[in-house]
């Protein structure tokens, strides 16, 4: 796992020193395509377990996934890789920095905190639809209140529309001209119930505390 984070490390200091993120995509592709296919997947869920440690963007993999292993093992391996690195940033940031959070004493996050504690499932469940920064999401809640359960299961649920959607993206990259056409459509599709679900949510809750 330490050498899976080193390379995440290193590829996040290529981008800062000129790489063009587009680029990663490739050489990530590149690197896991040298182990068998067993091993490329685990890696990939740890790399994507670790993910969050150096902020490294979630869709560049998710779609990267997709390329890799084919839309619907890359859905599998996702959704594992994803879950879990949300929950490690969740839990990283709940026990470093949730009893700073609580000496602030703000009214904002203490509105929050009552939002949070009545409706924690539905909230994480609409701010994941909504396509809010992944790891701001992650870093954000585990700041908070929150029950561990609601954020883990809102997020599970919530990331599975847009999850299948940039992965179908990447297994379109893989196929041929017919397939593709098909599989973006099929994309297009989950991306969309991923904006509609969010705004019937949103009818009867509000993301932003009032």
């Amino acid at each position: 796992m330490l050498w899976s984070l080193l390379l995440l490390s290193a590829i996040t200091l290529l981008i800062q020193s000129g790489v063009e993120i587009q680029e990663v995509p490739a050489l990530l592709e590149h690197w896991l395509k040298q182990f068998g296919h067993v091993e490329a997947a685990l890696l990939y869920i740890i790399i994507y377990t670790l993910r969050p440690l150096v902020l490294f963007p979630a869709t560049l993999l998710t779609i990267l996934s997709g390329l890799l292993f084919g839309p619907w093992l890359g859905i599998l391996l996702t959704i594992i890789g994803e879950n879990m690195s949300a929950n490690l940033a969740f839990l990283v940031s709940r026990y470093l920095g949730r009893d700073w959070v609580k000496s602030m004493e703000s009214q904002q996050i203490l509105k929050w905190e009552k939002r949070l504690q009545q409706n924690g499932l539905i909230t994480v469940v609409i701010m994941r639809l909504l396509f809010l920064p992944f790891d701001a999401v992650n870093y954000g809640c585990g700041l908070t209140s929150l029950r561990h359960r609601d954020y883990a299961l809102g997020t599970f649920l919530g990331i599975l529309p847009s999850l299948i959607g940039f992965v179908l993206i990447g297994g379109a990259l893989s196929s041929t001209t017919h397939q593709s056409l098909l599989i973006l459509i099929l994309s297009a599709v989950f991306l969309v119930l991923a904006i509609s679900l969010a705004h019937y949510l949103k009818k009867n809750q509000s993301v932003e505390p009032t």
